[in-house]
């Protein structure tokens, strides 16, 4: 869905911007790509001319969503998703920018292409992407990319997908050569020879399973030696798919030294643990592995501590070929877009954690580390947002999903938190089928 109308007027909503910290019932109005005004009682008796009146009817309108670690199949693995069914998930689940990983086919390591993803980005119009390159040229892990080229090319930031770079001294020069440009490095800490041939979490039940296990120190090992790494660099090092407490008790520790480093998580990490695999389930078979009852609590009590930054959806799309198979033999990852906010919204509902922190996990703090100047209502900044009724329960069902791929272990699955209109640079490119406008 896309309404044209240069200026639209947002009526009775309860504007929440953790940029600002506003919190409340209030108008809003928007004029071409940005944000005209906003208040409370902005609008009095009157509402501009020529503009299109929406009645938000007390629900939220917050800042779009930036998803910082989604996988968009396209080039290479249209067959999986592409550009225009991952953009017309994203967009029905709220978010407004997402950032793409390097994995693709071929590797976003040269500027054709993230030209390439900039002119079909362009061409679909609706979500934003901004494309990640890979550290290392075709992600081998061996020798760098051209950094500086490739951030003038349009790279936002420099990540090996799921992989990390298993030689310390490419990726102190990796640390070294991205603090030159100012340029974060992201990485999904597993070290590769503990969590080589792994297909879950190591441990009791992969043991009763009969399934080679990815011990938690995979994980733990990597954040360690690359935390070292950055003590002696300097630079910005982001950290995605936390999923052990020890891993959050290191970030936490490399913090208090002043270093800049920030970590993120997915929700299926802090809302289902190992049993998920139980009988086999390979839907539930994701990288990294979800973990046990422990360290799900632990990730999600991180969370609402504010010691884990942000959440991402970790959208990784797979076709039922690749998901319908034994399990060591099924590929890693499930959809993520369409269930990134109503399952976070659980911190919420159960009490841990405001609203408005809740919404900065998914709004300015990633759009912070990206330095984009979107994530936050504010005058002239892009008019990017999202309604969202978070008080009626709705059913999450995996048919009705827009992503090309339906992998989710969130099916028939009862939540809140129902998006009912995204708007990109002022445009209003996604609105729920049942949401009156008046």
């Amino acid at each position: 869905m896309n309404i044209k109308s240069n200026k639209l007027v947002f009526k009775n909503a309860r504007i929440i911007d953790p940029f600002s910290g506003f919190d409340n019932i209030g108008d809003l109005i928007t004029e071409d790509k940005v944000i005209k005004d906003f208040g409370i009682n902005l609008l009095k008796e009157n509402s501009p001319d020529d503009a299109l009146i929406i009645d938000c009817k007390n629900h939220v309108l917050c800042p779009g969503f930036i998803d910082l670690n989604a996988n968009i199949g396209e080039p290479g693995e249209e067959f999986k998703e592409n550009i225009n069914t991952a953009s017309d998930a994203a967009l029905a689940s709220g978010i407004t920018s997402i950032v793409c990983m390097p994995n693709t086919d071929p590797i976003i390591d040269q500027i054709p292409i993230i030209q390439y993803i900039e002119k079909r980005a362009k061409e679909t119009n609706g979500v934003k992407i901004y494309p990640s390159a890979s550290i290392t040229k075709n992600l081998e892990g061996k020798q760098l990319t051209e950094m500086g080229l490739l951030l003038e090319a349009g790279a936002i930031l420099f990540s090996e997908a799921n992989k990390v770079i298993s030689d310390t001294k490419v990726m102190k020069q990796a640390l070294t050569y991205a603090k030159n440009f100012d340029a974060t490095i992201m990485i999904s800490p597993q070290d590769p020879d503990l969590s080589k041939n792994g297909v879950m979490n190591g441990g009791a039940l992969a043991n009763r399973l009969g399934l080679p296990g990815i011990p938690k120190v995979a994980e733990i090992i990597q954040i360690e030696r690359d935390i070292r790494l950055l003590e002696s660099t300097g630079g910005k090092l982001h950290f995605i798919n936390i999923t052990t407490n020890e891993a959050i008790i290191a970030i936490e520790n490399a913090k208090n030294k002043g270093l800049n480093i920030t970590c993120s998580t997915a929700p299926h990490y802090f809302t289902l643990d190992e049993t998920a695999v139980d009988e086999w389930k390979t839907f539930a078979k994701v990288f990294p592995p979800l973990r046990n009852r422990e360290d799900k609590e632990a990730i999600y009590n991180a969370i609402t501590q504010d010691k884990i930054d942000i959440i991402s959806s970790h959208h990784s799309p797979q076709d039922q070929d690749s998901k319908r198979l034994p399990f060591e033999q099924a590929e890693f990852g499930i959809i993520g877009f369409e269930t990134l906010f109503p399952i976070s919204l659980d911190l919420h509902i159960n009490g841990k954690m405001k609203l408005i922190d809740l919404i900065d996990k998914i709004t300015y703090k990633p759009a912070k580390l990206l330095n984009l100047n979107t994530g936050k209502i504010k005058v002239n900044s892009p008019a990017d947002l999202t309604l969202i009724d978070v008080n009626t329960t709705h059913k999450l069902i995996l048919e009705n999903m827009n992503s090309k791929s339906k992998n989710s272990l969130f099916d028939n699955y009862n939540v809140k938190g129902k998006i009912l209109c995204t708007i990109v640079d002022g445009r209003i490119v996604y609105s729920e089928p049942n949401f009156k406008y008046s």
